[in-house]
């Protein structure tokens, strides 16, 4: 039995248990942290709160050997086979065992000692973590604060996430401690020995155990003091009186006990018995001993571990180098008979003979689609060059890539800077130079770019190399919005490389010119597929296609594109594009009106760009505080845009989608005279820079604010604006630069006429805002002429639509506006989908809940839709909300009743 805690520590646990059951109920976050050093305790604490919950439950426990196999905790913890060598989307493996299992009932997932974790599992961790707040699962997580591991930080620092640091305990816990383990109640002699431990309940027991031992324990009733102790001398660490316990081992078992250390991990009395070449049976009495001490324990498997990891911390510290190689050495000639290269290079490095080089790099051979635990396996790698010297591989080379891989964009630059101060041979040079300018400009550092580039271009570089650096600098002055667009093309040949038609494509796209801009991008990626060697560095081919066709022939042709470009990427390996397709496809869903579609992508995509450390998120950020300030969460869409503006990240292209998110914000909470001077802001920067391809989708709600404020100046200003258009302008921008024009006149006829016409290109388009936008006009401008009867019939258009939409700041916004001006409207009266049942979900929603109800997996349903797994989650979750229901069983039971032969 385990003490009874008071104080603090009580305290922390007992809110770590609310914590749990709020989040096994669907409250607050949904993934738990529980942080503390070695002996402290949080195994113990883990299995209280188990104990505490009925829910299903898994538990995986990392050890110092888990972080050299990949995914060897996840699959532990899923029940997934894991294969020798791990093949391509192991993953999506992982996460459909996570989904099966939610899929049937709520689970708690468990996972001690965290930090001891192979880097293929944390990044899954981090997956399970973004879809337990879809899903019915719950993360409980214990770590260390060393070794530092950056993919727990990362996951410590997400929203939904929350970290306890667990206190010591406190006199009295100590006392309880000390009363349950000998019978008796410590007296003050005793008490200020235990004090020494730091309220550490591993180093107290071990006190106790070792003055027990040496017969300095003396108990007398209910009372338990010392004799023969120096109560005023310094108490030993927790590590040097493990040491003394490890001390009263016979040599036998003490050998026993080095020889699992320097494994590493659970081990079998016949992996051990091989090291020494004599059969198990003669390990059996110093494995008994080593059990009768606490020292060690078997697992059900028949593996024998270390009943806690300080043992085994402590076991490997007390050996001699010299012989820690030796036992090294003999593990590894060990693995590779069994054909374990990973464990083979950890032993072979930590050895310090033998060909580590050969080793390192056949142990990263076999970890192509895990580069997280080739970061590990290479920093390693790296530690012992710095005192063996270096290595065959250019270790630098090999780490920046695998860095970039894994999406440790800022690590990856470093340590390519780090590399070209090293590197001999040319190709290695130019290869970290392709790393360097990858992940600097993927991180938006576009100063760095330049800075870089134009160093180079110093030096005597050939003609090849010199027009892609120039191309590089074109592209990243358009990705920042440094300057203005050219308006004077760039100059392209017939063998021009994708990377230069995408510069290109930008140039014409923003400078008004959009199907000429789209055509060079469809162009830019059918020659990135020619390519063979992978795109250039600077080439972000399949994402443009789509984006530009939003702008060019409206939502529904780019959803068309937008399917292309995902099973390009797919095809082509670029998973770094994920989540600006993800950002496409939120910016698709919402013109269509589709918000919980959208809001679901953009969450999406901009999870995994944290994640990345991507630095082109503010078109994202706006939409989606755009999409908050649709339905009225004014609060969330002014936190959110409150947080991108301290980041101080840069507007892609320089568009102010922010901006223009702020200013409807203000707009919505009738700040109109500041909403005006956002609306100055947000064309000043669309002209100076020359952001025509993108002003017309800005320009309606400019005109809407000039119009309903009668700001003239405003009016002159957007006016002014569309003059400098081209006369090629996009046939899906057309309705609004029309509409535009005439809310400026403020001619009442005219407005309603370009109302009605831009609606109904709209809805040809598929672009319900600008529709709904086009008939709020329209009504509003009948209201005016004295047609009610009109105006009641356009608004009613337009409440359709935005309470479709689930946008009901649209719909409060168009019944005050023609309150205002007569007629009055109730913005409920007219909803045609439900909040609740089968007929409140959206499009995709009952998509994907007939793909369930068919049997598919997450994994399949977004091969299917061409969209991210965690967007799939993020859906489900929605319609099982909307249909008060738990899991997917209950979903696929509910379309089952529904309609018995679900669509394929």
């Amino acid at each position: 039995m385990h003490s009874p805690l008071l104080g603090a520590r009580r305290a922390a646990i007992d809110d770590i248990a609310a914590a749990l059951t709020l989040a096994l109920d669907g409250v607050g976050p949904s993934t738990l942290v529980l942080t503390a050093g070695p002996g402290s305790g949080k195994t113990h604490t883990l299995r209280a709160l188990v104990t505490s919950v009925d829910v299903a439950t898994r538990w995986a426990t990392a050890d110092e050997l888990s972080w050299r196999q990949p995914y060897a905790v996840a699959s532990a913890l899923l029940g997934v086979e894991l294969p020798a060598t791990v093949p391509a989307r192991y993953d999506d493996r992982l996460d459909e065992a996570l989904e099966s299992l939610a899929a049937r009932e709520p689970h708690l997932v468990v996972i001690d000692d965290a930090h001891n974790a192979d880097a293929g599992s944390l990044e899954c961790l981090g997956r399970l973590a973004s879809a337990a707040t879809d899903l019915p699962v719950v993360l409980l997580v214990a770590r260390r604060h060393l070794p530092a591991r950056e993919l727990l930080t990362r996951l410590v620092s997400r929203r939904f996430v929350r970290e306890w640091q667990l206190p010591p305990m406190d006199s009295a816990d100590l006392e309880v401690l000390a009363h349950e383990m000998l019978g008796a109640w410590p007296d003050d002699r005793l008490s200020s020995l235990l004090a020494g431990s730091g309220g550490n309940p591993m180093h107290a027991r071990a006190l106790i155990d070792d003055l027990r031992s040496q017969g300095h324990l003396v108990v007398a009733g209910d009372r338990a003091t010392t004799r023969g102790v120096d109560t005023a001398a310094s108490p030993a660490s927790l590590h040097a009186v493990i040491r003394d316990q490890l001390a009263l081992l016979d040599d036998g078992s003490r050998a026993l006990v080095q020889k699992l250390a320097v494994w590493g991990g659970p081990a079998t009395l016949d992996d051990i018995a091989v090291l020494d070449d004599v059969p198990p049976s003669a390990l059996v009495g110093a494995a008994q001993t080593g059990i009768d001490s606490g020292v060690l324990v078997f697992s059900r498997d028949g593996t024998m571990v270390f009943t806690h990891d300080v043992y085994a911390d402590v076991a490997y510290e007390a050996l001699d180098p010299a012989l820690r190689s030796v036992l090294h050495a003999a593990i590894a000639r060990s693995h590779e008979a069994a054909g374990n290269h990973q464990l083979v290079a950890h032993h072979v490095m930590e050895a310090g003979v033998g060909d580590s080089a050969a080793a390192v790099t056949r142990a990263q051979e076999e970890l192509e689609h895990v580069p997280a635990v080739v970061v590990d396996l290479l920093d390693t790698a790296a530690s012992k060059a710095a005192t063996t010297g270096p290595p065959v591989r250019t270790l630098e080379l090999d780490l920046a890539t695998a860095l970039a891989r894994s999406g440790q964009l800022a690590r990856a630059a470093d340590v390519a800077k780090q590399g070209l101060t090293n590197a001999a041979d040319l190709d290695t040079v130019a290869r970290l130079h392709r790393i360097l300018l990858f992940t600097l400009i993927a991180q938006g550092r576009t100063a760095e770019v330049l800075e870089l580039t134009d160093a180079t271009l110093r030096l005597p570089v050939d003609p090849r190399t010199r027009a892609a650096l120039l191309d590089i600098q074109r592209y990243v002055a358009i990705l920042a919005g440094s300057a203005p667009v050219p308006r004077e093309p760039f100059v392209l040949s017939e063998a021009a490389t994708p990377s230069e038609l995408v510069t290109e494509s930008l140039r014409r796209f923003l400078a008004g010119h959009g199907a000429g801009g789209l055509e060079l991008a469809v162009e830019a990626s059918r020659r990135e597929g020619e390519a063979g060697d992978g795109p250039v560095l600077s080439t972000s081919a399949d994402v443009w296609p789509p984006f530009i066709e939003q702008y060019v022939h409206g939502p529904v042709a780019a959803e068309a594109l937008l399917d292309r470009a995902t099973r390009l990427r797919t095809d082509r390996g670029a998973a770094w594009m994920t989540a600006y397709h993800d950002f496409i496809r939120g910016g698709v869903a919402m013109s269509q009106g589709r918000l919980d579609d959208a809001a679901a992508s953009f969450d999406s995509g901009l999870e995994r760009a944290a994640d990345a450390g991507l630095g082109w998120t503010s078109i994202a950020e706006g939409s989606r505080a755009m999409i908050d300030v649709f339905r009225g969460n004014f609060s969330s869409a002014a936190a959110r845009l409150e947080k991108f503006a301290e980041s101080g990240a840069l507007n892609q292209f320089g568009l102010p989608v922010p901006a223009q998110s702020e200013m409807l914000l203000l707009e919505a909470r009738r700040k109109l005279r500041l909403a005006v001077a956002m609306a100055h802001a947000c064309c000043t920067t669309a002209t100076d820079l020359g952001l025509y391809g993108w002003f017309p989708s800005i320009a309606v709600d400019c005109a809407r604010i000039a119009h309903r404020t009668g700001d003239d100046a405003l009016a002159e200003q957007i006016v002014a604006a569309l003059a400098e258009m081209s006369e090629l302008a996009p046939e899906a921008r057309l309705g609004p630069i029309a509409l535009s024009r005439a809310l400026c006149s403020g001619d009442g006829e005219l407005i309603l006429a370009a109302s009605v016409e831009c609606a109904g290109a709209a809805h040809e388009l598929g672009d319900a805002v600008t529709e709904a936008a086009g008939w709020e006009e329209a009504a509003c401008a009948a209201a005016t002429l004295g047609d009610r009867a009109t105006a009641r019939e356009h608004a009613h258009s337009a409440l359709v639509i935005t309470q479709n939409m689930g946008a009901d700041a649209l719909s409060v916004r168009i019944t005050s506006r023609l309150r205002a001006l007569g007629p009055r409207l109730d913005p409920r009266a007219v909803r045609d989908r439900p909040r609740t049942g089968w007929d409140s979900l959206t499009r995709t929603e009952a998509t994907i809940a007939e793909l369930v109800a068919a049997g598919f997996n997450g994994t399949e349903i977004a091969r299917k839709m061409y969209i991210s797994q965690r967007t799939v989650q993020t859906h489900v979750s929605h319609a099982l909300a909307k249909m008060g229901l738990r899991t997917r069983v209950e979903l696929a039971a509910a379309v089952a009743r529904r309609d018995p032969e679900p669509v394929l």
